[in-house]
C-alpha cells in the first residue's frame, strides 16, 4: 500500500492568468512579467486573480497571475503563499519549498508555512529536515490560518513512518487525532501502520474512525480505507467482510485497480475462480500493460482450464507487460507459462517454461514442484519426483510440492507412501480454494484408500472432500465408491444423487446410482438411471451388466411347466368330502 495516498492537501484561495516569464535571481524562481497594458500594474487585481484561478483548479493560469503580482510586490507573504500552495498541488515540490522559504524570510512566526514545507521536504525525501520543519511550526505555533497543529504533527508522523521509526510516527498521529478529533487521513494512516505492525483490531478501529469522521482528506480516500480494511480481514481470515470491504472500496472507486486485483486474488484463494476471472477481467481493463495483472489472471485461467487463453495472458505479460512484477518476478509468469503448456499436452516446452522460471528464481520452490508435473506426464518419475523433493527441502510447508509427490507416488504403485505424502500435504499452506485445495487433496488421498481396500478411511476422507468444497463432485463419488464397498446401499443413493446433481451428463454417476438400486432390490428404481446412463456412454460395461440383470428381475416368472394345460382356479369342479362310514 502506498504511503501517500492520505496527505491532507490545505486547500487555499488561489487565481491567477497566463503571461509571460520574469527571472527573480536573488529566489531562484521564475516569475510573470507584469503586462505592458493600461489598468494592469494593479498588484490587487493580480494577486486577486491568482486565487480565484487556483480554486478553480487552472493552477498554471494562477501560477502566472501570482508571479505577476509578486513582480508588483515582492514582500506580499500571502501571494507568496497562495504560489507554494500552488506549486504543491502541481507536485513541483522543490520550487514549493523555496516558495515557503521566501514565506518564512518574511514572516518567520508563520507556523503554516513551517508545516507545508514539512510536507514539501517529504515529498523529496528530505525527511530529516522535514521533521525539524515540523517541529519548528509546532514550537513556534503561530499564524496557522485555517489549519491547527495537527497538520505539523500529521506530516511530521508521515515522515517518522518513512524513516522506519514506527513509535515517534504513531505518538504524532495520536497528538494529530488529540487535537483534531476529525483528522480521517490522521485516523487512516495510523489504521495501515498499526496493520503493518499486526495490531488488526486497533488498525480496524482507527480505520472505523477516519470513515466515520469523513472530513480532511481527498474525495478517493475513503475507498483506499476500505481496501485497508479488506486487507486487514484477509489477515484475520475473514474473507466475507475482506469481500464486503472491496466491495465498498469499488463502489466508491471503480478504477481502483489495486482494489479490484485483491478481490480477485481472494476469490482463486477461496476456490472461486470464475468469479476471481471476471475481476482479473475489470483489473486487465484498468492496467491492459500491467505485468503482474496479466500474470495473475494466467494463473486464474490455468485454475480454469482455459489453457490456451492462460498461455496468451502470461505470453502478454512476459512480451508486452510493463516489466513490474510482484515479490515472486517474472518467475511467476514463466511458472505459470510452464503450466498452461502442460494443459495443452506441451511438455516439453512446459519443462522449458519451468527452467526459465528456475533460472530466474533457483529458491522458488512452486516452480521446482509444477516443474515435475510435465515430467511425470512423460512417465520420467525419477526427475519428476526428485523436483518434488527439491520444492519440498526449500519449503518443507508447501502443500503443492506434497500433493505432487502423492500424485506420482500413487502412480507408481507406492500407495502407503503416497498416503504420507498426502497428509503431508493437509497439514501444510493449503487451504480452501487453492496450492492447491485441501479439498484436492482429500479426494486424491481417498482414491489411494479405494485401491488398498481401506473403504472406512476412504469414506472419512472425501467425507472431509465434500463438507469443505460441496461443489467438487469427486469427492461425492468417492464416498459413493466407499459406501457401495461397505454395502451402505441407501446412504450411497443418496450421495450419487448429489454427484449427478453437480454432473447429470455423467455415465458414472448414474451407474453407481443403479447399482445401488438393484443391491436395495429397488428395481423400477434402478432402470431409468442404468437406461440414462446407457444413453450417456452406450458401452459403458458396468451399466449394460447391471441393466440386464435389473431387466431380467423385473420380468413376470413364467409358470411351471405342468402347470400350462390346467384350467383357471374359478372352472375347476369343488371336490365334496368323503363320505361319513
Amino acid at each position: 500500500m502506498e504511503r501517500e495516498k492520505f496527505v491532507n492537501k490545505v486547500r487555499y484561495t488561489f487565481g491567477g492568468s497566463l503571461l509571460g516569464l520574469l527571472v527573480l535571481g536573488a529566489l531562484g524562481l521564475t516569475v510573470a512579467p507584469v503586462a505592458a497594458q493600461e489598468g494592469l500594474e494593479d498588484f490587487q487585481y493580480w494577486a486577486q486573480l491568482c486565487a480565484s484561478l487556483a480554486e478553480e483548479d487552472k493552477y498554471e493560469e494562477a501560477i502566472a497571475a501570482c508571479d505577476s503580482a509578486i513582480a508588483l510586490n515582492p514582500k506580499d507573504v500571502e501571494t507568496w503563499r497562495d504560489r507554494a500552495g500552488i506549486l504543491l498541488e502541481l507536485q513541483q515540490y522543490t520550487q514549493a519549498t523555496a516558495a515557503y522559504n521566501r514565506v518564512l524570510v518574511l514572516q518567520p512566526d508563520d507556523s503554516l508555512a513551517l508545516a507545508d514545507r514539512c510536507y514539501a521536504l517529504s515529498q523529496l525525501e528530505r525527511y530529516d529536515v522535514a521533521i525539524e520543519s515540523c517541529e519548528t511550526a509546532l514550537r513556534v505555533d503561530r499564524n496557522w490560518g485555517e489549519a491547527s497543529p495537527a497538520l505539523a504533527w500529521y506530516h511530521r508522523g508521515r515522515a517518522f513512518w518513512q524513516l522506519g521509526e514506527v513509535k515517534a510516527a504513531l505518538d504524532s498521529f495520536d497528538w494529530a487525532l488529540e487535537l483534531d478529533r476529525d483528522y480521517s487521513a490522521a485516523a487512516a494512516d495510523r489504521c495501515q501502520l498499526l496493520a503493518d505492525l499486526g495490531d488488526f483490531e486497533g488498525a480496524l478501529a482507527a480505520c472505523d474512525r477516519a470513515l466515520k469522521a469523513d472530513r480532511r482528506w481527498s474525495p478517493s480516500d475513503p475507498a483506499t480505507v476500505w481496501e485497508i480494511k479488506g486487507e486487514i480481514y484477509i489477515a484475520l481470515d475473514r474473507y466475507d467482510r475482506a469481500l464486503d470491504a472491496f466491495d465498498r472500496a469499488l463502489a466508491l472507486n471503480p478504477e481502483n485497480a489495486d482494489a479490484w486485483l485483491q478481490r480477485a486474488q481472494l476469490l482463486d484463494r477461496l476456490g472461486r475462480h470464475g468469479e476471481a476471472k471476471i475481476a482479473y477481467d475489470w483489473v486487465v481493463q484498468i492496467q491492459p500493460n500491467s505485468s503482474l495483472v496479466l500474470a495473475r489472471q494466467c494463473a486464474n485461467l490455468n485454475r480454469l482450464g482455459s489453457y490456451e487463453e492462460a498461455l496468451a495472458a502470461c505470453e502478454a505479460a512476459l512480451k508486452e507487460g510493463d516489466g513490474i512484477w510482484g515479490s515472486e518476478g517474472a518467475a511467476f509468469a514463466w511458472m505459470h507459462r510452464g503450466n498452461a503448456l502442460a494443459g495443452l499436452g506441451n511438455y516439453e516446452e512446459a519443462i522449458a517454461s519451468s527452467n526459465r522460471a528456475i533460472a530466474l528464481a533457483p529458491d522458488y520452490a512452486d516452480a521446482w514442484s509444477n516443474r515435475s508435473v510435465p515430467l511425470w506426464h512423460l512417465g520420467r518419475d525419477d526427475e519428476a519426483l526428485a523436483a518434488t523433493e527439491r520444492a519440498i527441502a526449500l519449503d518443507p510447508n508447501s502443500s503443492l510440492a506434497w500433493y505432487n509427490q502423492g500424485r506420482i507416488l500413487k502412480d507408481l504403485g507406492e500407495y502407503d507412501a503416497a498416503i504420507a505424502a498426502y497428509d503431508r500435504a493437509i497439514k501444510g499452506d493449503a487451504n480452501i480454494g487453492d496450492r492447491p485445495s485441501l479439498a484436492q487433496i482429500w479426494i486424491n488421498q481417498s482414491a489411494v484408500f479405494l485401491i488398498l481396500q481401506e473403504y472406512g478411511n476412504a469414506l472419512t476422507v472425501a467425507q472431509s472432500a465434500t463438507t469443505t468444497a460441496p461443489e467438487q463432485v469427486a469427492g461425492w463419488y468417492n464416498q459413493g465408491l466407499a459406501l457401495m464397498a461397505l454395502q451402505r446401499y441407501e446412504e450411497a443413493v443418496e450421495v450419487y444423487e448429489k454427484a449427478i446433481e453437480l454432473d447429470p451428463e455423467n455415465a458414472d454417476f448414474w451407474t453407481g446410482k443403479g447399482m445401488a438400486l438393484r443391491a436395495l432390490e429397488e428395481y423400477a428404481e434402478a432402470l431409468p438411471a442404468l437406461e440414462t446412463a446407457i444413453q450417456l456412454n452406450p458401452t459403458h460395461p458396468q451399466a449394460l451388466q447391471t441393466l440386464e440383470i435389473v431387466r431380467r428381475e423385473l420380468q413376470p416368472e413364467p409358470p411351471p411347466p405342468d402347470a400350462q394345460n390346467v384350467p383357471p382356479e374359478e372352472t375347476l369342479p369343488e371336490v365334496s368330502p368323503p363320505a361319513q362310514p
